[in-house]
């Protein structure tokens, strides 16, 4: 039988891993400019690639990539 009380058990539950950010993802992991990676973000979605991910996270990924986008065109 176990010692631990109720609240020792909470505390040593597992962390949740925290969720990547799509935009994140894009920018680190994929080669290319702004540009580039919001049009295949684009073409990703379109084709339903994205089905699983929520609605909110996308809409956040997509205005990433455009101000970076943005920020590219400014500075270039």
């Amino acid at each position: 039988m176990s010692t631990l009380s109720r609240d020792e058990g909470l505390q040593r539950k597992r962390k949740e891993p925290k969720r990547k950010s799509i935009a994140l993802s894009l920018m680190r992991d994929v080669q290319g400019s702004a540009a580039e990676k919001l049009r295949m973000f684009e073409k990703v979605r379109a084709s339903g690639g994205f089905a699983n991910e929520h609605p909110t996270d996308l809409a956040e990924a997509e205005k990433m990539l455009r101000e970076f986008v943005a920020m590219e065109k400014g500075g270039g």
